[in-house]
């Protein structure tokens, strides 16, 4: 038997539960939670006969453990819960309930961004393409855009296609998706701001994408549900769509815009694309631009695209800070 220095917290609850007989050992299981139960009796099941001077420890840091926590008064999201648990059933405690809940600020799916994009997408790939829908609703989108050009192309459409047709999400299956990480990645404490689904949620993602990612999961989409697919892609603002927006949006664009990325992303657009923008600086700044381009020579494609996403999201911060108008009108809407 190891050291109790090296005995794991799941080791020595089994060993105390062993210690302290039936009646007792019952009354502190019915505390716990089921996977909790779990482990604990599989390492009963695992563990062989124990020696007393072990035994006697575990007791020991038991008693100790106790006695420091006696005089201690614990707060967190499950004591709320059960305080107003106690003041009786209402629609004014579940509403409060459910508020605590969503705004607890230290969250599974927060901790579980933080880890390397390769440890989380190699983790993903054993998953069942539900669970990772689920997993993404959680997650920020430019975390979910930079995990999915990590899995295959038919898991991608797959994942994408879920999200999009996801309902509201039971907190139980939350729940249990939450101890899966913790399993997979460590002690992360739960409660999330709650799960965003639908297509609005796809069209997002998508626009953080390669662009490799984002043909290849509307196409396969569309071939599924064109319906959906044309929903998606009317909430994406995708590069072409630079196009459609009206002259004055345009000069606004062109003077918040990295230049490095402009000469970059420009190259190799279509003849339409840079008229758009060349027609909406000055003449010295369009020569100008024009001539770094012819400067720069050949370059990777992946490096296009890159500056192209730059400039989606540039135009997209402006959008949201009020700057421009990126919402194309109806005819219904204009007045001549």
């Amino acid at each position: 038997m190891k050291d109790i220095s090296r005995l794991s917290g799941i080791e020595k609850a089994a060993i105390l539960i062993m210690s302290v007989g039936l009646k007792s050992s019952e009354m502190m299981l019915k505390t716990m939670k089921t996977k909790e139960i779990e482990k604990i009796t599989m390492e009963v099941a695992r563990m062989g006969p124990v020696e007393p001077s072990i035994v006697d420890a575990v007791i020991k840091e038991y008693h100790q453990l106790m006695n420091t926590q006696r005089n201690m008064v614990n707060g967190g999201v499950d004591q709320a819960e059960e305080i107003l648990r106690s003041l009786g059933e209402s629609p004014d405690a579940e509403k409060i309930a459910k508020r605590i809940r969503t705004t607890s600020v230290s969250t599974v799916f927060d901790e579980f961004q933080e880890v390397k994009v390769s440890h989380i997408a190699n983790f993903l790939r054993n998953e069942h393409p539900q669970v990772i829908a689920l997993i993404f609703s959680q997650l920020r989108v430019e975390k979910s855009a930079e995990l999915l050009t990590h899995l295959d192309e038919e898991l991608q459409s797959e994942v994408m296609h879920r999200l999009a047709v996801m309902d509201e999400i039971s907190p139980d299956v939350i729940a249990e998706v939450e101890d899966v990480i913790k399993d997979n990645f460590g002690g992360m404490s739960t409660q999330g701001e709650g799960a965003r689904t639908g297509t609005s949620i796809v069209a997002q993602i998508l626009n953080g994408a390669d662009a490799a990612v984002e043909k290849n999961v509307l196409d396969t989409i569309t071939k599924r549900d064109e319906v959906m697919a044309n929903q998606i892609k009317e909430q994406m603002f995708l590069f072409e769509d630079i196009l459609l927006l009206d002259d004055r949006t345009m000069q606004t664009i062109n003077l918040e815009l990295d230049k490095n990325d402009l000469v970059v992303g420009l190259k190799g657009s279509s003849k339409d694309l840079m008229d758009k923008f060349f027609s909406n600086m000055s003449g010295r700044a369009a020569e100008m631009l024009q001539e770094d381009m012819d400067a720069l020579g050949p370059i990777p494609l992946t490096d296009v695209k890159e500056s192209q996403q730059k400039i989606i999201k540039k135009i997209k911060e402006m959008d949201e800070d009020g700057k421009i108008s990126i919402r194309i009108l109806n005819e219904d809407e204009l007045v001549q």
